[in-house]
């Protein structure tokens, strides 16, 4: 019974409940006999309504709907049900010791625990806290709360409010796997980054997919598949020597160029949980002294019952070189302070949920997880100074209910591009899988081509994820109008503050295969929320299988009709204001029209097939009795509010003069119920455009942009603004450079163009041999910095750079040196260099007044 209703009937005797917290309860069970795998019967469940997030392949989740327990797959890992109309519960099987915990159910309308070590010699006959179980009104709340509550108890792993966010979330990117698969190489990332940028959208994160390594049978050597294995931590050929053309002899050559000539910001690199698909190989010298061997793989009798991936046909057979779990901490370290000494930022860790396969003689599949992934997280941690890690295959609850700093993880199987009737069911297994994982890790949506006939779903989706935002475009084929609606002209995105999950209306019904739901997801900005609606029907079927037959064109067919609500946003209140009154104004992105309405008040929305719309909900707020205003944002972007960064008023007696702060530039709108005396920036007066049928203003923002620190929304002390001719520009730098602003004198020159590198015609720079100085170690002060730098010539200036408010170093610091000869010299002789046990990163200096382009 929860909350006076029969939830399951006819349960058994060996049942045993636990109360937690707040009426949530530990259910578990005792068996008669001792093993590694025990399956239990927790009783009849039917007549609700009811949707679960299952494993479909060993490596990603999927929902299904239902109303019993037959509905109920093996390997389901959350499962939520409306009970009477009235609330709702959820069911979580979670770890317990040692085991890991499914359900499932049976023909009978059975709901079933299944719980499994990994490790035959690992066996138990009973298990008191294997399941969850919670109930609630708001099931937002509910899901949110409960791992809450998970965390607490458990101590195993950390809710997302509880992580560092991994620095690239916030930046637009590019991978290259979809790009090139397996080939790729300097060349073709070169060609790739010179076009973003000739488009005006270069990206600040460059990943560098599979590909890059040294493995046997060698990419090259390989063309049947054979399974592959890592030989050692470094590049291969590809990255090497004549290969690079004129970009330096090696990997770190290479990024070094790249990272100068493109601006970018963060390079990640691919590799695998166990370094390799296959692992790594036992008789290579480099690896032995992580005592590697080769490890058999087991199957779970519940991944059997779904789709095998045909990855694992290799592996079953010839089985995985493991490295030792007690040198695993050791091989990371390595690895990294590799990548780390080559100019790599961060990591995209991918196959990790291999690691239940091999659980067997190490205390099974949770205890070898946790070796691994507690080693992973503190190796990225501690070499890249940044949780910088992206995990992927890895949606078990091995991995979520393990990680205590991993915050980046891939929401659903890959964007694939040459699968039609995958796209709609990506987008959908996005959303409902990030009711759960939502509240561990950040959710990746993964990349997708900008110019592929679904990259507006798929951007308008991405938009609203509350993910990071990254393509995997080859070179050349871009649409560009695309990557605007989701990229600001410095790089940034406009992320929603959450991830993005169905609303409450559509949370039990199929968006897929029912026919007649759309799929409507929603989020929050700052100070708005926002609706996305899509059409995912009539594209595939779950789960996804390959070479499924593909129906309808985009737009074609009869559309299908939902109801939209400015209610739809859960959780709008937290955003509103005190002088929100319960109306609000809601603008469509992509057909470009505003309507305001009372929250709970409902509109018809009707969407042909692969379309969607984009809403921004912005609370109307009541600033004196006759104004009403709500800022809707940068109307031609598809998550428009979230460029609204702040809102203050004055209110005088004849007047109110209503302050936004925003990011990025183009057309602002906001709604008005009247039309303004004038609308300014930066105490100018500014041209705009009032509609008085619909109460909306528009503004053109000409790239006033301040810099603030996303965390602490302090500024920067630096911004960028666009002018309306170069002219302009060049007048401005003029009359304001040296400027005394509050006794500061400010520093104004024009920025380089969006999208250029150091190719551009330089400006004119009193000459400076300036180095950078990265990776410091944290006690090395300006003293011992010039000490350091004054070994290889003549030292005018050395500082290191500090953080303003703790006082601490910042990890790297500028040294001037008297001469190109002796700057040259210092770079050769230190750079990767290692210092009090860190790789020290040393390369010329942009000339101070550069800035990143806007």
């Amino acid at each position: 019974m929860v909350r006076g209703a029969a939830v399951l009937t006819n349960v058994p005797a060996n049942i045993t409940v636990t109360p937690v917290n707040d009426g949530s309860v530990f259910v578990g069970a005792n068996a008669t006999s001792s093993s590694s795998r025990h399956v239990f019967n927790l009783g009849t469940l039917q007549e609700h309504r009811l949707v679960c997030l299952f494993r479909f392949k060993i490596w990603w989740m999927i929902p299904c709907f239902g109303t019993s327990g037959g509905d109920i797959p093996a390997e389901t890992q959350m499962l939520l049900l409306e009970v009477e109309n009235k609330f709702y519960v959820l069911i979580l099987p979670v770890l317990d010791g040692q085991f890991r915990t499914s359900l499932q159910g049976t023909p009978d309308n059975e709901l079933e625990f299944c719980i499994e070590s990994g490790d035959p010699d690992v066996q138990t006959t009973k298990i008191k806290e294997p399941v969850f179980v919670n109930s609630g009104n708001n099931p937002f709340n509910l899901i949110r709360n409960s791992i809450k509550i998970l965390e607490k108890h458990k101590g195993t792993f950390k809710h997302i409010d509880n992580k560092q966010k991994p620095e690239h979330i916030d930046w637009f990117g590019w991978n290259t796997w979809d790009a090139f698969y397996c080939n790729v190489d300097p060349e073709g990332i070169k060609d790739g980054l010179e076009n973003f940028s000739k488009g005006g959208c270069p990206p600040k994160l460059l990943t560098i997919d599979e590909g890059w390594q040294n493995i046997f049978p060698s990419y090259e050597e390989n063309p049947t598949g054979e399974l592959s294995r890592l030989i050692n931590l470094e590049e291969n050929a590809k990255f090497k020597g004549s290969k690079l053309d004129k970009s330096g002899k090696n990997l770190r050559d290479f990024i070094k160029t790249i990272k100068q000539k493109y601006g970018l910001k963060y390079v990640y690199i691919w590799h695998a949980m166990a370094g390799y698909w296959g692992g790594v190989l036992p008789e290579s010298e480099v690896m032995k002294k992580y005592n590697p061997k080769i490890q058999p793989v087991v199957q779970s009798p519940g991944n059997l019952t779904h789709v095998v991936c045909s990855t694992l046909d290799n592996i079953q057979e010839k089985g995985i070189g493991l490295i030792d779990p007690s040198k695993i901490r050791d091989f990371y370290n390595d690895f990294h302070s590799y990548q780390a000494s080559c100019g790599v930022d961060g990591v995209k860790v991918d196959v990790q949920g291999v690691l239940e396969l091999l659980g067997a003689g190490y205390g099974g599949r949770v205890s070898l997880t946790r070796q691994y992934l507690g080693a992973l997280e503190d190796s990225v941690t501690e070499t890249f100074k940044s949780n910088n890690l992206i995990c992927s295959m890895s949606l078990n609850t091995d991995f979520l209910y393990s990680t205590k700093k991993a915050a980046a993880a891939r929401a659903t199987e890959d964007f694939m591009p040459n699968e039609p009737t995958f796209q709609t069911l990506h987008v959908a297994a996005a959303a409902f899988n990030s009711l759960l994982i939502g509240e561990i890790i950040v959710p990746d949506w993964d990349m997708f081509y900008s110019d592929h006939i679904t990259a507006e779903f798929h951007g308008a989706a991405r938009a609203l994820s509350g993910s990071a935002v990254y393509v995997s475009d080859k070179p050349g084929s871009h649409d560009f109008d695309i990557i605007k609606k989701l990229v600001l002209p410095d790089g940034s995105i406009l992320r929603a503050r959450y991830a993005g999950r169905p609303t409450r209306d559509c949370l039990f019904n199929d968006p897929v295969t029912d026919g007649k739901s759309l799929l409507k997801i929603w989020n929050l900005n700052k100070l708005s929320g926002v609706i996305g609606v899509f059409n995912c029907q009539r594209a595939g079927i779950w789960p996804p299988i390959k070479g499924s037959i593909y129906m309808p064109a985009p737009g074609s067919g009869t559309p299908i009709s939902g109801i939209v609500s400015a209610g739809d946003v859960d959780a709008l209140e937290e955003v509103a204001g005190e002088n929100w009154r319960g109306h609000c104004a809601v603008y469509a992105c992509l057909s470009g029209s505003l309507k305001t309405m009372s929250k709970d008040a409902k509109f018809q929305v009707a969407l042909e097939h692969l379309k969607c719309e984009v809403f921004t909900v912005s609370p109307i707020r009541a600033f004196s009795e006759d104004l009403r205003f709500a800022p809707i944002g940068l109307l031609d972007m598809y998550n428009s509010g979230g460029a609204v960064e702040a809102m203050d008023s004055e209110n005088k007696s004849s007047e109110c003069k209503i302050k936004v702060r925003i990011r990025g530039c183009g057309r602002f709108g906001a709604y008005s119920n009247k039309k303004p005396k004038c609308c300014s920036m930066n105490e100018k007066d500014e041209e705009f455009i009032y509609n008085p049928i619909d109460g909306l203003v528009t503004v053109k923002v000409e790239g006033l942009q301040v810099i603030y620190n996303r965390d602490t929304e302090q500024s920067r002390g630096f911004g960028f603004i666009t002018m309306s001719s170069a002219e302009e520009a060049e007048k401005a730098a003029e009359t304001f450079n040296g400027y005394d602003l509050n006794g500061r004198l400010l520093t104004v020159n024009k920025a380089s163009p969006r999208g250029s590198g150091i190719d551009q015609s330089p400006h004119v720079y009193e000459q400076a041999f300036r180095v950078y100085a990265g990776n410091l170690p944290w006690g090395v002060g300006n003293a011992r910095l010039e000490q350091i730098f004054g070994e290889h010539g003549k030292v005018l200036e050395a500082r290191v750079v500090y953080d303003r408010e703790t006082g601490r170093s910042r990890g790297f610091g500028f040294v001037t040196m008297s001469s190109e000869t002796e700057l040259n010299d210092a770079i050769a002789a230190l750079d990767g260099q290692s210092l009090d046990g860190r790789a020290l990163r040393v390369n010329v200096a942009e000339q101070k007044p550069r800035r990143s382009p806007f």
